[in-house]
């Protein structure tokens, strides 16, 4: 398979949020020059020739570079971006972000943002250690407009600590004001080793969630956000294009500390030690999956997307068709209507991908 998707990892951040289990450290300003020389180090010893339709930079948190790092950075990818590259995205925090930094990344050639929000409850913000205010979201937004980004998405986050049912329709209603695209909307997950895990926060339970799900799906549909993805939604035309390979599991190269991945059946792992990175040693382990392995990442991965996975292009892949290979699990669930082939690709349902967990394991 061609590889022509590429993610970058800025490991930096300004403040740890109480919730974040990414590969992340706190901003210094050295060690963020001498990262981005590995950074470019490590890209240009790809020797990338395929055109990339897909530039993703991730964190951590890029946008806590300054002004003259953001400018390297842009300089770093500028050579691999090209009239056949759709789309170039970037995380930003309100916080650290502002008009003289958006203008570097569009002059950079970054064109699509996507902004960590949370809530626009800034009480609860500070709950989960997060610097920012609805009033700075809403004046970025405002600002990147102005510079002339049209592809602008937010996170949003429901299950935090103390957040009432009130509190997400009013997130809700705040999106409704915002000229935005796109908007990835998670359920908090309480992963090891995070402030909130140590603090022994309990998550939701299944039915309270089932029902503010519900409440985000229905709300942001009669807005023209149309869901894609388990947890993302879209304006049309404006799902993100890099994500998608992901989930459509294509190839594509990771690059930085903590960053992974994927070429045909070869999965690449940059492990957290940053400073063994920055010493240029050996921070990458190769793993081999097997055919069987490969097709079911391959299915795992798109069945969480609302269309599902191609079936057309499983068996190009793979020299055989899905429905032969997982017959008996296919055959089980398409009785029990909690899967679905239409159009030559095999998804769940409007209920049944909230089961998508428990629907795998009979694949395995």
């Amino acid at each position: 398979m061609k590889t022509n998707s590429l993610y970058l990892h800025i490991p930096f951040c300004e403040q740890i949020c109480a919730y974040c289990d990414f590969c992340k450290v706190f901003y210094n300003e050295h060690q963020a020059d001498d990262y981005l020389a590995v950074l470019k180090h490590e890209l240009q010893a790809l020797n990338i020739t395929e055109p990339l339709k897909t530039i993703y930079i991730g964190g951590g948190t890029p946008s806590s570079l300054n002004d003259e790092q953001l400018e390297w950075l842009m300089d770093i990818i500028k050579p691999y971006i090209s009239s056949e590259t759709k789309e170039v995205s970037i995380e930003v925090n309100p916080e650290s972000i502002d008009y003289y930094k958006l203008d570097i990344l569009k002059r950079g050639g970054v064109s699509r943002l996507s902004i960590g929000v949370e809530t626009f409850n800034d009480i609860l913000l500070k709950k989960i250690n997060r610097q920012h205010t609805t009033i700075q979201v809403e004046r970025i937004i405002d600002y990147a407009r102005k510079i002339g980004f049209n592809n602008i998405s937010i996170d949003l986050m429901y299950g935090l600590p103390n957040q009432t049912i009130t509190d997400i329709k009013n997130d809700l209603a705040k999106v409704r004001q915002l000229p935005i695209e796109h908007i990835s909307y998670y359920s908090l997950i309480l992963e090891d080793h995070t402030v909130l895990k140590n603090l022994n926060y309990q998550p939701l339970d299944e039915e309270v969630e089932s029902k503010i799900t519900q409440l985000i799906e229905e709300s942001l549909e009669q807005i023209g956000f149309h869901k894609y993805e388990i947890s993302n939604f879209a304006k049309t035309g404006y799902e993100s294009l890099h994500n998608l390979a992901y989930w459509q599991y294509d190839n594509y190269y990771g690059i930085g500390v903590g960053a992974s991945g994927k070429i045909d059946d070869c999965l690449i792992e940059h492990n957290r030690n940053l400073n063994a990175y920055l010493r240029r040693q050996n921070t990458i382990t190769k793993m081999i999956n097997s055919k069987e392995e490969t097709m079911f990442n391959h299915l795992m991965m798109s069945l969480r997307l609302v269309k599902g996975l191609d079936l057309k292009e499983f068996e190009k892949r793979y020299g055989l068709r899905a429905v032969d290979v997982y017959q008996t699990a296919i055959d089980k669930h398409l009785k029990m209507k909690t899967l679905v082939i239409e159009n030559d690709y095999l998804h769940a349902t409007s209920e049944s991908i909230k089961l998508l967990n428990e629907i795998l394991i009979d694949f395995l």
